[in-house]
């Protein structure tokens, strides 16, 4: 989409159209046998075994299940020590103590919340802006926020059982819409959908996906990098900024920050399936538990590939803004 008309073409509710979601998922199906297919030959071990065969002939290489297994474990241990980050700061008996003491909720934010604490550290000149904005933001404001999206995620969670969910199909399925459009749950230049999506990744990892860079440039490389036909003839999974220029004036393509949350939940719902499908031929057990810890490595292994293409569309110099 183009970042000055992107509220202008009504985009949003095309993506929603069920046969705007057929065009995409039936390309995005399409590509992930090859990307696939990449993902396990990058990940597989150079052996010495291996090298040997390269050299004298024969196929001594590690096989898909093999590699699956210890790319995602060490996923996974990964996702654990961060999780376990998120876990500690927002159980409810902490959150509870921060309701005298809101100061302390920002100070916690900032030291012990790692999407927060990481980019508060950063020195990049593109996240100078929303640096200054959480700095100003104020203590009682963002816990009300961080409060509000809490109490949302309990209350969901009771509607959107782990057995309802496996049935989703469709972005209304989710129920997961107001997380975007209620005001009530942001704020603006602070706290958006990348930031809300990725905390509750690490609190319910089986039915809340993180809509952050790789997942948003996962999807736009799986799709083909096509437009399906929007008016602004750009991807929906990029915000093509004509508002703020690099500075050689060449038009920085960003994921797109405002992408819904349910339609982009529902593409990584059918890629979890798809992996799910694969480990099984592979005779490779995987936990439905952390669904989108798989899913998540995937899209990274998928923006791996494209390494050149995303400093090319990134400006080189450019850092993801969180919110």
């Amino acid at each position: 989409m183009i970042r000055s008309t992107n509220q202008e073409m009504n985009e949003y509710d095309l993506v929603r159209e069920p046969h705007h979601i057929a065009k995409v998922w039936a390309a995005v199906e399409r590509a992930l046998p090859k990307y696939w297919d990449q993902f396990v030959k990058d990940g597989r071990q150079e052996t010495p075994a291996a090298r040997l065969a390269a050299r004298f002939g024969g196929d001594a290489s590690e096989k898909e299940a093999a590699v699956m297994a210890r790319v995602f474990e060490t996923a996974t241990e990964s996702y654990k020590k961060e999780a376990a980050k998120y876990r500690t700061f927002f159980d409810p008996d902490v959150i509870d103590e921060f309701y005298d003491d809101p100061n302390a909720f920002k100070d916690g934010l900032s030291r012990d919340v790692p999407v927060i604490a990481n980019t508060l550290r950063q020195r990049h000149a593109e996240l100078k802006k929303w640096q200054m904005h959480f700095r100003s933001a104020r203590p009682n404001d963002l816990l009300g926020v961080f409060l509000r999206v809490l109490d949302f995620r309990a209350e969901w969670s009771k509607s959107h059982s782990t057995v309802q969910y496996n049935k989703h199909d469709s972005p209304d399925d989710f129920g997961l819409n107001p997380l975007d459009v209620d005001e009530s749950m942001s704020m603006v230049n602070v706290v958006g959908m990348g930031i809300k999506s990725i905390m509750l990744f690490h609190l319910d990892p089986e039915r809340l996906p993180p809509r952050g860079r790789y997942g948003l440039y996962g999807l736009y490389f799986l799709s083909g990098r096509d437009h399906f036909g929007l008016p602004s003839e750009s991807s929906e999974f990029l915000m093509i900024n004509d508002v703020h220029p690099a500075s050689d004036g060449s038009l920085v393509m960003d994921q797109n920050y405002w992408y819904p949350y349910d339609v982009f939940s529902l593409y990584a719902f059918r890629i979890y399936r798809w992996i799910e499908a694969r480990a099984k031929t592979a005779e490779v057990t995987i936990d439905r538990r952390i669904r989108y810890v798989y899913v998540e490595r995937f899209f990274s292994a998928v923006c791996d590939q494209h390494a050149a293409d995303l400093k090319t569309m990134r400006a080189h110099e450019r850092f993801e803004i969180p919110a």
